[in-house]
């Protein structure tokens, strides 16, 4: 069976399927989460996360400069740390480099990797580089979570409160700007959604308090669009999901730009992927005590039974079954 069959998270399955029958010592959270989590000592987990971003399939140099892919490449890692409620430590980056690459863009690209470890204090430690007929970044994130305190995708319950940290659809808007150089909108909302797409601020903060709180039942980072990152939630917890239009908080701006566009800025917000703003749930008892936490956050939906699947209630009421339409490696891609 080809990848464009079985998808990306069909791998993943498989994998994680063969992976299950070796001996797992210290392993307290395996392939299926946003970092694996391993036992080191009695008090804290050890947080353990990579990701790649390759030249022409998650940037172009059109558009995107050296540091801020340097900027991004370890901004998501970041994010996979804070949806586990974990504290970033140590990097490794890994360059696969054209002989042809010019020098600069390397002393850009961790220029771009300098500014965002320093904010949020994750230090450097070494990684590898080799020849490649592509520019690729991968970086491998260590991190650690009190073993109390770690977030998962896998506890959602029926009745339980689904939210969002923040806006989405905002970096498919940015995609849309910076592929449209031409298009016509105001500049300082131009560089606030290009920044949205290719400087994303990780909500570590937001999920170490979330995670301090004990009161969230699960929690995923948006990456990959709210609906696929929605649907891994109710996969590792056996529920359903129903989500309210008229909540789901969609910035001005991205409206401005999809009607420009001719396109959708519902669509963008669930599909569009790359938003990074925490996906989470709590019992509904913990409404008020989650509203109060210092940081906006958005109600957008409820948890179900399993058979319910994940479905929309649109502005005026009719109920509509949500399919799989984010963004997936060896699928078609999204425009």
């Amino acid at each position: 069976m080809k990848l464009t069959q079985i998808g990306e998270f069909g791998l993943i399955k498989k994998i994680k399927e063969e992976l299950s029958k070796f001996e797992r010592k210290r392993v307290v959270v395996g392939i299926g989460d946003d970092a694996a989590a391993v036992e080191i000592d009695g008090e804290k987990l050890t947080l353990l996360t990579t990701d790649t971003l390759v030249e022409n399939v998650h940037f172009q140099w059109d558009y995107a400069s050296p540091f801020k892919v340097g900027w991004k490449s370890l901004a998501v890692n970041i994010s996979d740390i804070a949806a586990m409620g974990g504290n970033p430590l140590y990097s490794l980056v890994s360059l696969s480099l054209p002989s042809e690459t010019e020098s600069f863009r390397i002393e850009d690209l961790y220029e771009g990797l300098k500014e965002i470890a320093s904010q949020y204090r994750v230090n450097i430690v070494g990684g590898n580089i080799v020849h490649s007929p592509f520019f690729t970044i991968t970086i491998s994130l260590i991190g650690e979570v009190k073993r109390e305190n770690i977030l998962l995708r896998s506890g959602a319950r029926e009745g339980d409160l689904i939210y969002t940290t923040g806006e989405i659809g905002s970096s498919r808007a940015g995609l849309d700007c910076l592929r449209k150089p031409d298009l016509k909108i105001d500049l300082k909302k131009r560089e606030f959604l290009e920044r949205k797409h290719l400087l994303p601020s990780p909500r570590l903060r937001e999920g170490q308090i979330l995670a301090k709180e004990r009161v969230v039942t699960s929690a995923i980072d948006i990456s990959d669009g709210l609906i696929s990152d929605l649907r891994r939630i109710t996969e590792e917890s056996r529920v359903g999901a129903i989500l309210w239009e008229e909540r789901i908080p969609i910035s001005a701006v991205s409206e401005e730009v999809a009607k420009r566009v001719g396109a959708s800025s519902l669509e963008w917000a669930l599909y569009g992927g790359e938003d990074y703003e925490l996906l989470f749930t709590v019992p509904e008892d913990k409404r008020e005590e989650i509203e109060k936490l210092g940081f906006s956050v958005y109600l957008i939906g409820k948890i179900l039974e399993k058979e319910e699947g994940i479905s929309l209630i649109k502005k005026r009421g009719k109920r509509i079954s949500l399919q799989e339409k984010g963004y997936d490696h060896f699928r078609v891609h999204r425009n």
